[in-house]
């Protein structure tokens, strides 16, 4: 059976990505083009893997509980604005799963329950030590 064109290109192309997180808890997502893991319920992502990402998932994954006040405060007027709650537990409660980039610095809520349209996000520094531009995108 011959084989396709392009078809050993495309798997050798796969095979290079996996080889590069070998050794990191990243796993390569052929679906989403980029590398991804979860630790404590959050999930992490990048386009590629650096140095320091590991460790700074794991300092991400373990500050975010504490942090989430924060957040929440951080994203209350834009909640408030499109969605009429300001009760801060139940943002909190209703923010769902956490996703973060690490490439770009940006926590993204994309499976909240205030409704099944929009996409929340906002950009941070750190440790979570500094938040900007949030945005519901819908």
């Amino acid at each position: 059976m011959a084989e396709e064109p392009g078809k050993c290109r495309y798997i050798m192309g796969i095979l290079e990505k996996n080889k590069k997180s070998k050794g990191t808890a990243f796993v390569y997502d052929e679906n989403n083009d980029y590398y991804k893991m979860e630790i404590n319920g959050i999930e992490f992502v990048c386009d590629s893997i650096h140095s320091d990402y590991e460790k700074h998932a794991v300092e991400l994954a373990q500050a975010y509980e504490k942090r989430l006040p924060d957040i929440v405060d951080y994203l209350m007027p834009d909640i408030k604005e499109m969605f009429g709650i300001t009760n801060s537990d139940v943002i909190a409660n209703s923010l769902g799963k956490p996703s973060i980039d690490l490439d770009r610095g940006t926590l993204t809520y994309l499976e909240h329950t205030m409704d099944s349209l929009h996409i929340i996000e906002m950009e941070f520094d750190g440790i979570f030590t500094a938040f900007y531009n949030s945005c519901i995108d819908g």
